[in-house]
């Protein structure tokens, strides 16, 4: 996790900056740790003392480059999000065009599935801290724009018959369904359900209305 981008976002995250490669090294180790803590345990029950035993650093090293725990909550966010983007983006990019869709939204529930503590942390920091998920917004729009390049090349004959503001329309159902599932649980179809994954992929495909070829 390096590059321009990455040190963007942990700056609009409040993150102090990092002048010395050396201070960057335990930056990103705190927030690497923080992240594998955070998989497993709530926001909330997390401990400053329990991060930095797990980075193997002092208090002092930590308020050297947070101001707080939720501004480390935010760089782990940026983690999270810069971890599965070229994940997600693979799965659209390495697959037949007419299997995508299957692997995509198995690949999602598989992964909210795994970080349902994660997500539901989130979730709840970026109700009072909006700005905190752009990075996962970000992700979701390239996502959807990986998936219309692939779809106007498949229907290269019917480019007319590819709806780019429907595509995107269902990816923001996936997500909606997804967040939903994982804040609020309302049923009938649970993460956990076997049909969770494939209902959510026919709820896709058929807001996308994508022509008859390749499907």
């Amino acid at each position: 996790m390096t590059g321009a981008e990455w040190n963007d976002d942990l700056m609009r995250a409040g993150v102090f900056p990092a002048v010395q490669a050396r201070s960057r090294v335990m930056r990103d180790r705190l927030i690497a740790e923080g992240l594998v803590i955070a998989r497993k345990i709530p926001f909330d029950d997390i401990s400053i003392i329990d991060i930095c035993t797990a980075a193997n650093c002092s208090i002092g090293a930590f308020y050297a480059r947070f101001p707080d725990k939720l501004t480390l909550f935010k760089g782990i966010m940026v983690a999270a999000a810069a971890e599965s983007a070229p994940l997600l983006e693979g799965v659209v990019r390495d697959n037949a065009f007419p299997d995508i869709l299957s692997r995509l939204t198995q690949a999602q529930v598989e992964r909210f599935r795994e970080q349902e503590i994660f997500f539901r942390s989130a979730f709840k920091v970026s109700l009072d801290a909006s700005e905190a998920w752009e990075p996962f917004r970000r992700n979701s729009h390239a996502l959807a724009g990986a998936f219309i390049a692939r779809a106007l090349a498949e229907y290269s004959s019917d480019a007319a018959g590819v709806d780019e503001a429907r595509i995107r329309f269902g990816f923001q159902i996936m997500y909606g369904v997804l967040n939903n599932a994982v804040m609020n649980r309302p049923g009938p179809y649970l993460l956990e359900s076997e049909d969770f994954a494939p209902m959510l992929e026919q709820a896709m495909r058929a807001v996308m209305a994508l022509p008859s070829k390749g499907e």
